[in-house]
């Protein structure tokens, strides 16, 4: 039990961080998109790499909260349907969809975006998108590791829930 509760607040506090941190790209992008239409309007000068820096830091915006959110249990829930459900019919819900969906989708996710950042990164992969072209591999090699983070916090809330089913309801 004492290493179920280490890893869980191991994860967790990662989780908390990398949310933290990474919500901060928010202004970073907010920045990134007002200089280019200052430029663009004002000197009728669009900047080259405002479409690309744009692109990255929102896919990153997008996955690598996704831990922290499923530790919020912020994600998307059904509660038309949890409300009906008793706490331990919702926790047997949540460790089988976990079981038959969560773990096998992020896990195919993680192993093919894991296999893309390898390959980008052995022929340093560059963008085709915009003019400036800048390298692409680092921001493929941010996928899987907002996938692992994600594999991570599932693993703990699924810890969660199982130690809860066995313990009547008490929280780990």
């Amino acid at each position: 039990m004492k290493f179920l509760r280490a890893y869980i607040s191991r994860v967790e506090y990662i989780s908390e961080w990398s949310g933290r941190i990474v919500s901060f790209l928010g202004l970073a992008m907010v920045f990134t998109i007002t200089i280019d239409v200052f430029l663009r309007y004002v000197f009728n000068e669009p900047t080259k790499w405002s479409y690309d820096i744009t692109y990255m830091i929102g896919g990153t915006l997008l996955i690598m909260p996704m831990a922290y959110v499923l530790m919020h249990k912020g994600h998307v829930s059904i509660d038309i349907l949890y409300r009906k459900f008793s706490p331990r019919t919702a926790l047997i819900v949540n460790v089988v969809l976990d079981v038959l969906f969560f773990f096998p989708l992020m896990l195919v996710i993680l192993y093919m975006s894991a296999t893309r950042a390898y390959s980008s990164t052995l022929v340093r992969e560059f963008s085709n998108v915009g003019f400036w072209r800048p390298p692409l591999y680092p921001f493929r090699i941010m996928i899987p590791v907002a996938y692992l983070l994600i594999v991570l916090q599932g693993i703990a809330s699924f810890a969660r829930n199982v130690y809860s089913l066995g313990h009547g309801g008490k929280e780990l």
